[in-house]
């Protein structure tokens, strides 16, 4: 028999929803390829996982569900994602006085302080709120995949979920903006999911074989939650 692991989170919406919301059409890195924050994309999500588990949740041959490929959120800010933002600052430092002081900054308010923009040429720039940015960005963009995680065990409640995460998102300094952290993403999976490289270097490097960059990122994903590793695009 064959094994199924069945991914739920389409990379592109059709073009009629794009058109009738114009403004899911973000400028973004990575997939899905539209606006996470904005409600009209949770719904049609929610509503597909609604449609689509329920025939298939009791199949034998189910393996698993993957709930996104090669995950990222990279997003030019809009509205929705603007006022998450306020809201997380809010919860996390309780009034804008403590986050001053905190940043040695000296806003009026939580409204005042804008949402950082990862494709400003300042976006790099090591400050307070680009710290609390990276933060931000990584625990939203784990609770949006627990939006979809519960969607689907409210529906199957032992059906195995997991994203397939790129294991260089979760080691390379670089990529602690793109809101993709293993903790945070073992806590909504019964898998450890990614999606990892193993490439033959051809002399131009230490070893023959580069194990390193699959086998390091596994040591981090099994230290977060003790359960199976799936590498489900194996390169």
């Amino acid at each position: 028999g064959v094994a199924v692991n069945l991914l739920i989170s389409p990379h592109y919406f059709p073009d009629w929803m794009m058109e009738k919301y114009p403004h899911l059409q973000k400028k973004r890195i990575g997939a899905p390829g539209y606006c996470l924050h904005a409600p009209e994309s949770k719904d049609l999500l929610l509503r597909y996982i609604s449609v689509i588990i329920p025939p298939l949740k009791d199949h034998p041959a189910l393996h698993s569900i993957c709930l996104t490929n090669e995950p990222m959120n990279v997003e030019e800010p809009c509205e929705y994602a603007i006022r998450d933002w306020h809201s997380w600052l809010e919860r996390k430092h309780g009034d804008i006085s403590s986050l001053n002081a905190r940043w040695g900054a000296n806003y009026s308010s939580f409204e005042d302080i804008p949402l950082p923009n990862p494709f400003s040429p300042d976006f790099n720039l090591p400050t307070p709120l680009r710290m609390d940015y990276v933060l931000f960005n990584q625990e939203w963009f784990a609770g949006w995949h627990k939006m979809l995680a519960d969607a689907v065990h409210e529906i199957a409640p032992d059906l195995p979920v997991h994203a397939k995460a790129g294991t260089w998102n979760f080691t390379n300094d670089s990529d602690v903006h793109v809101g993709v952290d293993a903790e945070l993403f073992a806590e909504f999976s019964q898998i450890n999911g990614n999606d990892s490289v193993d490439y033959y270097s051809h002399g131009q490097a230490e070893f023959a074989q580069g194990w390193i960059d699959s086998l390091m990122p596994y040591d981090l994903q099994i230290s977060m939650k003790d359960m199976p590793i799936f590498n489900s695009e194996n390169h």
